[in-house]
């Protein structure tokens, strides 16, 4: 049987558990396309279903990570049109990309715009996509509105800061001290350092106020904090957690006395509300250079460990690659 490189962890774990080895090419069952991968964008989610952290949608093992991946359709199953076939693609919430060849659904899969580079094409539907409709379908951003982004030098928090400030809001963005001047280019009016007093430092920028839309995927044992720097009647949306889930919320002391929401947001459900309306307008802004995702660094597929490690590491700024076929 013809056997390709891939990304294997056996058993749940550390970094350490992912290993380079030869396995078997996948065969396209019925509605699914064989995917010649070209790169494979780190999701955190592949740190989460490596480490068996995640339970919707969490991969058996063994696994091969990679959750979001572009490629060449160069094989089909039953019921697939063959005019999939050479076409460029990107997908997402499958696993399966840190591998030379990957199976992808056909109903699911998105053709990269023209316009767009094979890195481009690897990163823009999940962090523009995600970033737009946090803001606009699930948070009604209004331009009066001040919006705080935890994670603001990762790629869905560069990306809300330039749709938010587009859109007219004031952006207060929260990271480490360290990542100051790779943000700011992005348009946030203020940046906190997200390792001290952030709470203090935002109600002192509003006045004692808070802020009105709150975007969180980091959540974790600090989340309540959130409910502390929103503003009265403003909402707290979580998007992930990166440092584990949010304590139980107490209703009667955490959102009664503000008036205030608390809600979670999952992208395909928010979509599925819009019709695709969205997909012109972000294509356009991205195409354009209006909106930028910035791919900062570009792993070797040997090197799949040590991107989980220094994303585990909070080393990362913007987004990152894993180098499979490459420029194909």
């Amino acid at each position: 049987m013809e056997k390709m490189k891939a990304i294997v962890a056996d058993a749940p774990g550390g970094p350490e558990v992912l290993e380079l080895r030869k396995i078997q090419v996948p065969e396209p069952g019925p509605g699914q396309l064989l995917v010649r991968v070209s790169y494979a964008a780190l999701n955190p989610l592949d740190t989460h279903a490596r480490a068996a952290r995640i339970e919707w949608n969490a991969p058996s093992f063994p696994m091969t990570p990679g959750y979001e991946f572009s490629g060449l359709v160069e094989g089909i199953g039953d019921g697939v049109d063959s005019a999939w076939l050479g076409k460029r693609v990107v997908s997402e919430a499958e696993w399966g990309g840190c591998a030379e060849l990957a199976l992808a659904t056909a109903s699911r899969v998105v053709e990269i715009p023209y316009a767009f580079g094979w890195q481009l094409g690897t990163v823009f539907y999940t962090c523009s996509y995600s970033a737009w409709h946090v803001l606009h379908t699930a948070g009604r951003l209004r331009a009066s509105d001040t919006v705080l982004l935890h994670s603001a030098a990762g790629p869905i928090g560069l990306m809300a800061t330039q749709i938010a400030k587009e859109a007219g809001a004031r952006v207060i963005g929260l990271c480490g001290a360290h990542k100051f001047d790779f943000a700011r280019p992005f348009g946030a009016d203020e940046l906190i350092d997200d390792r001290g007093d952030w709470v203090e430092e935002v109600r002192r920028l509003t006045d004692g106020r808070g802020a009105d839309l709150i975007v969180d995927g980091v959540a974790g044992p600090e989340a309540p904090k959130n409910y502390e720097a929103v503003a009265p009647l403003g909402q707290v949306i979580y998007m992930g957690a990166v440092a584990g889930q949010p304590p139980p919320i107490d209703i009667s002391r955490q959102l009664y006395a503000k008036v205030i929401a608390v809600r979670g947001f999952v992208v395909y459900t928010a979509m599925a509300q819009t019709g695709g309306e969205e997909k012109a307008l972000i294509r356009e802004a991205l195409a354009e250079g209006r909106w930028k995702i910035p791919i900062t660094r570009v792993f070797a597929l040997a090197e799949t460990a040590e991107a989980h490690r220094a994303f585990e590491a909070r080393e990362l700024y913007g987004k990152t690659l894993i180098e499979v076929g490459g420029e194909l």
